[in-house]
Protein backbone atom coordinates (compact mmCIF):
# COMPACT_ATOMS: atom_id res chain seq x y z
CA UNK A 1 0.00 0.00 0.00
CA UNK A 2 1.35 3.41 -0.94
CA UNK A 3 2.24 5.92 1.75
CA UNK A 4 -0.41 8.29 0.38
CA UNK A 5 -3.09 5.62 0.68
CA UNK A 6 -1.99 4.81 4.21
CA UNK A 7 -2.20 8.48 5.20
CA UNK A 8 -5.73 8.67 3.71
CA UNK A 9 -6.75 5.53 5.60
CA UNK A 10 -5.39 6.80 8.91
CA UNK A 11 -6.99 10.20 8.30
CA UNK A 12 -10.34 8.56 7.61
CA UNK A 13 -9.98 6.48 10.78
CA UNK A 14 -9.21 9.55 12.92
CA UNK A 15 -12.15 11.40 11.34
CA UNK A 16 -14.39 8.39 12.01
CA UNK A 17 -13.39 8.22 15.68
CA UNK A 18 -13.83 11.97 16.16
CA UNK A 19 -17.22 12.02 14.39
CA UNK A 20 -18.35 8.98 16.40
CA UNK A 21 -17.53 10.63 19.71
CA UNK A 22 -19.23 13.89 18.74
CA UNK A 23 -22.29 12.02 17.43
CA UNK A 24 -22.51 10.02 20.63
CA UNK A 25 -22.33 13.26 22.65
CA UNK A 26 -24.99 14.94 20.51
CA UNK A 27 -27.21 11.86 20.71
CA UNK A 28 -27.00 11.99 24.50
CA UNK A 29 -29.71 14.66 24.33
CA UNK A 30 -32.14 11.78 23.82
CA UNK A 31 -32.04 11.16 27.59
CA UNK A 32 -33.61 14.60 28.14
CA UNK A 33 -36.62 14.02 25.85
CA UNK A 34 -38.72 11.05 27.05
CA UNK A 35 -41.47 11.80 24.51
CA UNK A 36 -38.95 11.01 21.78
CA UNK A 37 -38.10 7.53 23.14
CA UNK A 38 -41.07 5.90 21.44
CA UNK A 39 -39.96 7.02 17.97
CA UNK A 40 -36.18 7.19 18.30
CA UNK A 41 -35.15 4.59 20.88
CA UNK A 42 -36.05 1.76 18.50
CA UNK A 43 -33.43 -0.71 19.68
CA UNK A 44 -33.96 0.03 23.38
CA UNK A 45 -37.71 -0.51 22.97
CA UNK A 46 -37.05 -3.73 21.10
CA UNK A 47 -34.60 -5.12 23.65
CA UNK A 48 -36.66 -4.04 26.68
CA UNK A 49 -40.07 -5.09 25.31
CA UNK A 50 -41.28 -1.52 24.91
CA UNK A 51 -40.33 -0.29 28.37
CA UNK A 52 -37.64 2.34 28.18
CA UNK A 53 -36.17 4.73 30.70
CA UNK A 54 -33.04 6.87 30.67
CA UNK A 55 -30.91 4.16 32.31
CA UNK A 56 -31.59 1.46 29.73
CA UNK A 57 -31.22 3.49 26.53
CA UNK A 58 -28.74 1.78 24.23
CA UNK A 59 -25.82 3.65 22.67
CA UNK A 60 -27.06 2.93 19.15
CA UNK A 61 -30.23 4.89 19.93
CA UNK A 62 -28.06 7.92 20.73
CA UNK A 63 -26.63 7.67 17.22
CA UNK A 64 -30.12 7.39 15.74
CA UNK A 65 -31.19 10.52 17.61
CA UNK A 66 -28.09 12.37 16.42
CA UNK A 67 -28.73 11.25 12.82
CA UNK A 68 -32.33 12.47 12.99
CA UNK A 69 -31.77 15.86 14.59
CA UNK A 70 -28.03 16.68 14.37
CA UNK A 71 -26.95 14.97 11.11
CA UNK A 72 -23.60 16.67 10.39
CA UNK A 73 -21.32 14.43 12.44
CA UNK A 74 -23.26 11.19 11.81
CA UNK A 75 -22.93 11.90 8.06
CA UNK A 76 -19.23 12.56 8.54
CA UNK A 77 -19.00 9.31 10.49
CA UNK A 78 -20.78 7.34 7.75
CA UNK A 79 -18.74 8.87 4.93
CA UNK A 80 -15.39 8.30 6.66
CA UNK A 81 -16.40 4.71 7.45
CA UNK A 82 -17.34 4.08 3.83
CA UNK A 83 -14.09 5.71 2.68
CA UNK A 84 -12.15 3.25 4.86
CA UNK A 85 -14.20 0.32 3.54
CA UNK A 86 -13.61 1.33 -0.10
CA UNK A 87 -9.89 1.81 0.48
CA UNK A 88 -9.58 -1.57 2.17
CA UNK A 89 -11.58 -3.31 -0.57
CA UNK A 90 -9.37 -1.86 -3.30
CA UNK A 91 -6.21 -2.65 -1.34
CA UNK A 92 -7.07 -6.18 -0.18
CA UNK A 93 -8.65 -7.33 -3.43
CA UNK A 94 -6.36 -5.54 -5.87
CA UNK A 95 -5.80 -8.52 -8.14
CA UNK A 96 -9.15 -10.21 -7.52
CA UNK A 97 -11.57 -8.24 -9.65
CA UNK A 98 -14.57 -10.55 -9.25
CA UNK A 99 -14.44 -10.45 -5.44
CA UNK A 100 -13.92 -6.69 -5.42
CA UNK A 101 -16.85 -6.07 -7.78
CA UNK A 102 -19.07 -8.43 -5.79
CA UNK A 103 -18.33 -6.53 -2.58
CA UNK A 104 -18.94 -3.22 -4.30
CA UNK A 105 -22.28 -4.47 -5.65
CA UNK A 106 -23.25 -5.60 -2.13
CA UNK A 107 -22.45 -2.10 -0.88
CA UNK A 108 -24.59 -0.71 -3.72
CA UNK A 109 -27.53 -2.92 -2.75
CA UNK A 110 -27.16 -2.02 0.94
CA UNK A 111 -26.96 1.69 0.09
CA UNK A 112 -30.06 1.63 -2.10
CA UNK A 113 -31.90 -0.36 0.58
CA UNK A 114 -31.02 2.21 3.25
CA UNK A 115 -32.05 4.98 0.85
CA UNK A 116 -35.44 3.35 0.40
CA UNK A 117 -35.95 2.76 4.12
CA UNK A 118 -35.13 6.36 5.05
CA UNK A 119 -36.79 8.01 2.03
CA UNK A 120 -40.17 8.83 3.65
CA UNK A 121 -38.78 10.05 6.95
CA UNK A 122 -40.32 13.24 8.33
CA UNK A 123 -37.00 14.44 9.80
CA UNK A 124 -34.46 16.43 7.81
CA UNK A 125 -31.59 14.32 9.13
CA UNK A 126 -32.93 11.05 7.79
CA UNK A 127 -33.79 12.73 4.48
CA UNK A 128 -30.13 13.77 4.21
CA UNK A 129 -29.10 10.21 5.02
CA UNK A 130 -31.46 8.92 2.34
CA UNK A 131 -29.86 11.26 -0.19
CA UNK A 132 -26.38 10.28 1.03
CA UNK A 133 -27.03 6.55 0.69
CA UNK A 134 -28.66 7.04 -2.71
CA UNK A 135 -25.60 8.93 -3.96
CA UNK A 136 -23.22 6.35 -2.48
CA UNK A 137 -25.16 3.56 -4.20
CA UNK A 138 -25.20 5.39 -7.52
CA UNK A 139 -21.51 6.31 -7.41
CA UNK A 140 -20.54 2.78 -6.38
CA UNK A 141 -22.64 1.25 -9.15
CA UNK A 142 -21.17 3.61 -11.75
CA UNK A 143 -17.70 2.91 -10.38
CA UNK A 144 -18.16 -0.83 -10.76
CA UNK A 145 -19.24 -0.44 -14.39
CA UNK A 146 -16.48 2.06 -15.20
CA UNK A 147 -13.80 -0.10 -13.58
CA UNK A 148 -15.16 -3.22 -15.27
CA UNK A 149 -15.42 -1.48 -18.64
CA UNK A 150 -11.91 -0.08 -18.44
CA UNK A 151 -10.44 -3.47 -17.54
CA UNK A 152 -12.26 -5.09 -20.48
CA UNK A 153 -11.06 -2.44 -22.92
CA UNK A 154 -14.47 -0.85 -23.51
CA UNK A 155 -13.50 2.54 -22.07
CA UNK A 156 -10.44 4.18 -23.52
CA UNK A 157 -7.84 5.22 -20.97
CA UNK A 158 -6.00 8.50 -21.17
Amino acid sequence: MLFRNMVLLVGAFVTFVFATLVSWYEGGQLRDYPWEWEHTAVFSNWVNDGFTNAENLLVIDHFIYAAKFEPLFPLLMASSFLWMVFQLIFWLFKGRRAVRNTLLLLITIASFTMCGILFDSPTAGFKLFSLFFGLVGLITLLGVFLIQGRKDGVIATV
